[in-house]
C-alpha cells in the first residue's frame, strides 16, 4: 500500500460500510458489538460468548494494519517520535490533518471496540469477573483517545437512550480511577479463568484473574502520574492505593497480546510498506548511548544509492516533517536509513506479539512516583529506574548483566546530533544523577526508549514532561495551528464528529480554551 489513491480507495469503501452502521441515529456511540460472535443474550452460551467477544475487542481494539496505520501510525507515533515518516504523499509528519484516516479510527472505536466490552459489561449472563476484566479493558481503550483528542462522549455510552455529551477529560479520568479500582476490588481471584484462551493476553496462564487485577493497578499507576502536574493530591492517592493493591512485579506480568494468521501484529504488517524510518530522535538517543536496544528496535541502513559510505550499514535516522522535495536527496532515502528490526518485520507478523502494557514502564512510573514523594513501598528513585532499564533489556532479549550494569552505570557514551539538527535530544548520560531535575529528564528518556514502540504513550508523556527534547518538525503543514517550533497537542474534532453534533463538539472547544492542534490537553497544563 504505497500509493495514497490506494489508501484513500480502501478508505471510502470501509467507510461506507461502517456508516451503515451508525448513521441511522446519528450518534457516534452507537454500539454494535461482534456480529460473527454468539448471543450473549443465550445464558447456556454467554460465558463462551464473552470469552469470544473479548478476544475481538483485544484483538481488534489494538487495531488491525487498515486502522493502526491511520489512527496511529499516521499520528500518535510520528507526533511521538519513535519514527518519522519517509511518504512523500503523507502530510501528518508536518502536522498536516487527513480527517478521513481519523474517521476511520474513530467510525470502529466506538460502535466496534466500544461495543465489544459494553455488550459484555451489559451481559445478564456474563460472569461477574468477566464484566469486571472487560471494565478494565473499556478504560484502556479509552484512555488513548482521550489522549488524543481530549473531551468524548463517554458517560452515556452504557446507555445510548441518553443524549450524546462530550465529558470534560477531568471527569473521564476520575472515572477511569473509579473502574479500575471497583474492577480490581471486585476480581474473585478464587477463580483462576475468568476467560478462557481466547483471551489473548493473559488466558494461557495460571491465575488469568490475577493477571488482570495486577494490569489494571499499573494502569491506575499510568493515569495516576500522568494526571500528577495538573491534579498532584489525586495523581497521589490513586497511586498509592494503586501500587499497595499490587501493580506489576516482574515481566512476566507484562500484557503482550497474541497474535496470529488471522490476527496479526499491525505494526510487523506496515513495517514492509517503506513508509516510515527511524526518526532522528530515535538516532541520538540509541545511537548516541549505544543502547543495546538499538538492533531489536531498528536495522541498519542498507545503504542503496546514497553516495556516501556514512549511510552503509549504519543506523540512521530522518528528521520528522520532511517535505516531498527533501526524499530525492540521498540521505533522506528509505535505502539510507533505518527500518523497523527483523522482531517487526513483515515476516514475523503473526509471531511478534504486541506490546499493551508493561513491568518496565511501571518501575520508571515508580521511580517517578518516588520523586515526587509519594509512597511507593521499598526502592529508592535510582533502584526503580536501574529496574526499569534492566526490564527493558531483558524484555527484548538482553540477558547479559554485566552489559546491563555497564549501560546503567554509562557515563561516557552520550547522545549524538544527526545530520540536520544543531543539538542532541540530551546532554545527560545514562547513570543516575545527583539533581532531581535530571532525573526526572533521565526517567522521562528511558521511559520513552521503554514504552517503545507505543506512539500513543510516547507522545502524551512527551506532552506531560517535555521529555525527551525533541526536534521540531524541519516544516510545519499550511492550516496547522502549532506555531513554528512548537509541538503538536491534541488531535482536533473532525468534520465528522461536527456532523453527527457540532452543538457538543463546539461546547467542548470552548471548554478546552479552543479547537487546534495547539491547545494543551487537562493532562497536560490545559483547561
Amino acid at each position: 500500500m504505497k500509493k495514497e489513491f490506494v489508501i484513500k480507495k480502501i478508505a471510502l469503501l470501509f467507510f461506507v460500510s461502517i456508516m451503515m452502521l451508525i448513521s441511522c441515529n446519528k450518534r457516534l456511540d452507537k454500539l454494535a458489538s461482534d456480529p460473527n460472535n454468539p448471543s450473549l443474550d443465550d445464558p447456556a452460551v454467554a460465558q463462551g460468548a464473552a470469552s469470544a467477544l473479548f478476544s475481538s475487542a483485544i484483538s481488534k481494539g489494538l487495531m488491525t494494519a487498515f486502522e493502526h496505520q491511520r489512527a496511529q501510525a499516521l499520528y500518535a507515533d510520528l507526533y511521538g517520535q519513535h519514527f518519522a515518516t519517509s511518504a512523500v504523499y503523507f502530510p501528518t509528519d508536518r502536522y498536516g490533518i487527513n480527517e478521513n484516516w481519523l474517521n476511520a479510527g474513530l467510525q470502529l472505536f466506538y460502535p466496534r471496540d466500544l461495543g465489544n466490552v459494553v455488550a459484555i459489561i451489559k451481559s445478564p449472563y456474563a460472569s461477574p469477573n468477566q464484566k469486571n476484566i472487560a471494565r478494565i479493558w473499556k478504560v484502556f481503550l479509552f484512555h488513548r483517545y482521550v489522549d488524543c483528542y481530549g473531551d468524548l462522549p463517554y458517560f452515556n455510552v452504557l446507555d445510548i437512550t441518553k443524549p450524546e455529551v462530550y465529558d470534560a477529560q477531568k471527569d473521564i479520568y476520575y472515572d477511569f480511577f473509579k473502574e479500575l479500582k471497583e474492577a480490581a476490588a471486585a476480581l474473585d481471584l478464587n477463580i483462576k479463568q475468568s476467560y478462557d484462551t481466547k483471551d489473548v493476553i493473559y488466558g494461557t496462564l495460571a491465575n488469568e484473574t490475577l493477571a488482570w487485577k495486577k494490569f489494571a493497578n499499573t494502569l491506575r499507576l499510568r493515569l495516576a502520574v500522568r494526571i500528577s502536574k495538573k491534579d498532584p493530591a489525586k495523581g497521589k492517592t490513586e497511586a498509592e492505593e494503586a501500587i499497595a493493591s499490587g501493580v506489576f512485579t516482574d515481566n512476566a506480568d507484562n500484557a503482550l497480546a497474541k497474535v496470529s494468521a488471522i490476527l496479526p501484529n499491525a505494526l510487523n504488517q506496515i513495517s514492509g510498506f517503506g513508509e516510515f524510518r527511524m526518526s532522528a530522535t530515535s538516532e541520538s538517543i540509541l545511537v548516541g548511548y549505544k543502547d543495546p536496544r538499538l538492533k531489536e528496535y531498528f536495522s541498519p541502513a542498507l545503504g542503496g544509492t546514497g553516495t556516501s559510505a556514512t549511510y552503509t550499514g549504519t543506523f540512521n535516522g530522518i528528521q520528522n516533517g520532511l517535505n516531498p522535495s527533501d526524499f530525492s536527496l540521498p540521505e533522506n532515502k528509505n535505502d539510507n536509513n533505518s527500518n523497523l528490526g527483523p522482531r517487526f518485520s513483515k515476516s514475523n507478523e503473526a509471531s511478534n506479539p504486541r506490546i499493551v502494557l508493561t513491568y518496565a514502564e511501571a518501575c520508571f512510573l515508580l521511580s517517578e512516583s518516588q520523586l515526587n514523594g509519594w509512597n511507593v513501598g521499598t526502592g529508592t528513585a535510582q533502584d526503580w529506574y536501574n529496574k526499569g532499564i534492566e526490564a527493558s533489556m531483558k524484555q527484548f532479549g538482553i540477558t547479559d548483566a554485566a552489559a546491563i550494569t555497564a549501560f546503567q552505570n554509562n557515563t561516557i557514551d552520550l547522545p549524538t546530533t544527526p545530520a540536520g539538527n544543531t543539538r542532541p535530544i540530551t546532554t545527560l548520560p545514562i547513570k543516575f544523577s545527583g539533581i532531581s531535575a535530571e532525573q526526572r529528564e533521565q526517567i522521562g528518556i528511558q521511559k520513552w526508549v521503554a514504552v517503545y514502540p507505543d506512539g500513543y504513550e510516547a507522545w502524551a508523556e512527551f506532552r506531560r514532561t517535555g521529555f525527551p527534547k525533541l526536534y521540531p518538525p524541519i516544516n510545519y503543514e499550511p492550516g496547522t495551528t502549532v506555531a513554528t517550533g512548537s509541538f503538536v497537542q491534541r488531535i482536533p474534532y473532525t468534520g465528522y464528529l461536527r456532523s453527527l453534533n457540532n452543538v457538543e463538539v463546539t461546547k467542548a472547544e470552548t471548554r478546552m480554551g479552543g479547537g487546534g492542534q495547539n491547545i494543551k490537553l487537562w493532562f497536560a497544563g490545559g483547561n
